[in-house]
């Protein structure tokens, strides 16, 4: 599901329902929206929209690209989809997947430690009627399953974004611009992500020169190879390219006939063939 403004709102305990503390509700405020922030992209970040003057304390927040003051809602896609998804791992119990970025463990074991001390409930609303409610008894459980150790090496060489020279492969989402340049969204055919993919001067000429990019190609899911400069974010995934070339990717046209072969069943008729195959009834 496509990332919506998030909203947290944080609870006071049952031992003391009428008092909130404001160190504890603005702490699980921050490391939430902490957990939503991916420092590989330091263009974005989490902007405050609506607080609560009251207990208990409400916030809300939208991602928005700094540099164009738009928002960024598919730029933090994949990283918010990798938060959401190890947040909801955690709270049944079992153990954060590979993408959830190590350097954000700290951050989530602060935010279960307050639900056990302090904040009675946490509750995050995620869009689309989903919503995630973290109360002592969840707390404790997503605890348990956070005590494994994460790997050291894992953990520094998760932390350094980087880039590499490289080419995605996929079927063709939408022609739009990113940053203000000519970008293609592509589906990577490997992981199934989509990926904002920013093309070269060169490469929107060799598009002209070759053919009208046009609605047409995106309603048909056309597939191509854009090469170009790759930037993984700290959890090691794809955040977008730049720089990209297109090369379009068109299946051969085969005659039938060429994929005919009379003698495939060895002289048996289809049927028996067929039969003696489930059988496994071949010398």
């Amino acid at each position: 599901m496509s990332v919506k403004p998030r909203k947290i709102t944080v609870e006071p305990s049952a031992d003391h329902p009428s008092v909130l503390g404001i160190g504890d509700a603005m702490q699980q405020v921050m490391d939430y929206f902490g957990l939503l922030t991916d420092e590989g992209d330091s263009n974005v970040v989490w902007s405050l929209v609506h607080a609560s003057a009251s207990s208990p304390f409400t916030a809300e927040g939208v991602p928005v690209d700094i540099r164009t003051n738009a928002p960024a809602y598919e730029q933090v896609e994949n990283h918010v989809a990798a938060i959401d998804r190890g947040i909801a791992d955690i709270l049944r119990g079992k153990p954060l997947d590979e993408e959830f970025p190590p350097k954000k463990k700290p951050v989530a074991i602060r935010m279960l430690n307050r639900n056990l001390n302090g904040i009675g409930r946490t509750r995050i609303d995620l869009g689309d009627g989903r919503r995630l409610d973290i109360h002592s008894d969840l707390a404790r459980k997503a605890l348990v399953a956070l005590r494994k150790p994460v790997d050291v090496y894992d953990f520094l060489h998760a932390a350094l974004p980087r880039q590499e020279i490289g080419s995605i492969e996929g079927r063709i989402v939408d022609i739009r611009t990113v940053f203000g340049e000519p970008a293609i969204r592509l589906k990577d055919h490997l992981t199934g992500r989509e990926i904002n993919c920013n093309i070269s001067k060169e490469g929107q000429e060799e598009i002209e020169e070759k053919m009208n990019m046009s609605a047409k190609d995106v309603w048909k899911k056309r597939r191509v190879r854009i090469g170009g400069t790759i930037h993984y974010g700290i959890n090691r995934k794809i955040i977008r390219l730049t720089g990209g070339s297109v090369k379009f990717i068109d299946p051969p046209n085969v005659d039938l006939k060429e994929l005919r072969d009379p003698d495939f069943t060895g002289g048996l008729p289809a049927c028996e063939y067929l039969e003696r195959l489930r059988e496994n009834d071949f010398d």
